[in-house]
Formats: structure tokens, C-alpha cells, sequence
């Protein structure tokens, strides 16, 4: 099977705890995805980040993901965060 993108938004939310990210929404594009990313702040979420990932899922193999956007007020290393 080809290649394919995925396109993903997580929102995050400020807890007692910290920053904490909601669950990832797949778009369908990367124009979707920004857009979903700055509806997420507007809608009350600290922050959102969107990024796409490349790879072949009939093999579990992908790429690195790689960061599209940064809306709101996030720390810099937010897609460090996500890997842990």
C-alpha cells in the first residue's frame, strides 16, 4: 500500500496538575487541521497544536511527525510532550 498523511489536532487543557492533551482529531488536510487548531483556542483550550505524520499503516511504519501549528500558549517543546 502508498504512503499516507495523517493530520492530527490536540488540544490542551490547564489542570491543577498541568497541561494536560485532550484527545487527537483526525482531519482530512493540512488547511482543516489549522483551522481546527485555532477553533480549539477559541473555544475556551489553552492551547492546540496540529501536525501531520506520514507512513504506511499496513506495516505499522511511519515518519516523525511534524509540527504544522502552534495556536495559543503552549510551552516550546509541547511535541515532546506527546511522545512520552
Amino acid at each position: 500500500m502508498a504512503e499516507i498523511t495523517y493530520f492530527v489536532v490536540v488540544p490542551f487543557q490547564e489542570t491543577e496538575n498541568g497541561l494536560v492533551a485532550d484527545q487527537g482529531i483526525q482531519c482530512p488536510s493540512e488547511r482543516s487541521a489549522i483551522a481546527q487548531a485555532r477553533g480549539a483556542v477559541s473555544k475556551g483550550a489553552i492551547g492546540a497544536i496540529a501536525f501531520r505524520r506520514s507512513g504506511d499503516p499496513n506495516i505499522g511504519e511511519y515518519g516523525e511527525a511534524v509540527l504544522i501549528c502552534k495556536e495559543g500558549d503552549l510551552p516550546d517543546g509541547v511535541m515532546e510532550m506527546l511522545a512520552a
